[in-house]
């Protein structure tokens, strides 16, 4: 018996190494299908929208179908998302490299955009995440995301040192990077993401049904009839 749980244990795993080492590659393959610059976006995309289904107990879901639809339906408006992200980094890039603190004034500058480039990374982290799990207008993703990873920066942390800790183990072991490095880190951020979308949903339904024992009953039952 222990012997089969381990059997059991050990399947388990080369499984989840098997399906997070064919997502990996199916990014890098998406990405080159849209020229790089611009599969990388809906690529990215498709990848968290895979590991959300995994999250979500999905497991036998069709990953290859699941990864082309998703790329298909989301590669104009992840791509305009993308060059909104790439302008904001852009700028930010330039002033770091070209405002030198000659002056006081310079110095509290550089340090304001030393902040706006943090938080413009914090932003990063949840982006992919958003466009995975909601249905919304281009602004509110980029909007969300902010205000998502400064409310829960607890969880913004935790990506933060998954992020740096990953990167420490791809250093040391550089021939699993393009069979794990992207896959790896979708999966973690998008199981950190989730886990604030959960908090955020439930916190939503408290202040709804909060709002609804102090309504009087009768405009709690009251319909609104729009033929």
């Amino acid at each position: 018996m222990v012997h089969d749980g381990s059997m059991s244990r050990m399947l388990r795993m080369c499984e989840w190494v098997m399906r997070l080492a064919y997502t990996n590659l199916l990014w890098l393959l998406f990405t080159m299908l849209g020229l790089g610059i611009f599969g990388l976006m809906p690529a990215t995309t498709a990848l968290f929208s895979v590991m959300r289904k995994w999250i979500q107990g999905h497991e036998q879901v069709s990953v290859f179908r699941t990864f082309w639809k998703v790329y298909r339906e989301e590669f104009v408006r992840s791509n305009l998302i993308g060059l909104a992200l790439l302008i904001i980094g852009t700028i930010i890039y330039v002033d770091l490299a070209y405002i030198y603190p000659t002056s006081w004034f310079l110095h509290v500058l550089r340090f304001a955009i030393y902040i706006f480039g943090f938080l413009f990374v914090v932003s990063l982290f949840y982006i992919f995440p958003l466009l995975a799990h909601y249905d919304w207008k281009k602004r509110l993703y980029l909007k969300f995301s902010l205000l998502l990873g400064i409310s829960y920066l607890q969880y913004t942390l935790c990506m933060l040192v998954f992020s740096a800790l990953l990167f420490v183990l791809f250093a040391y072991l550089p021939g699993i990077v393009p069979f794990f490095s992207v896959s790896i880190l979708a999966y973690g951020h998008m199981w950190l993401a989730y886990q604030v979308f959960k908090k955020v949903e439930f916190e939503s339904e408290q202040q709804t049904a909060e709002v609804k024992k102090r309504l009087p009953s009768f405009l709690q039952s009251k319909r609104v009839n729009t033929q």
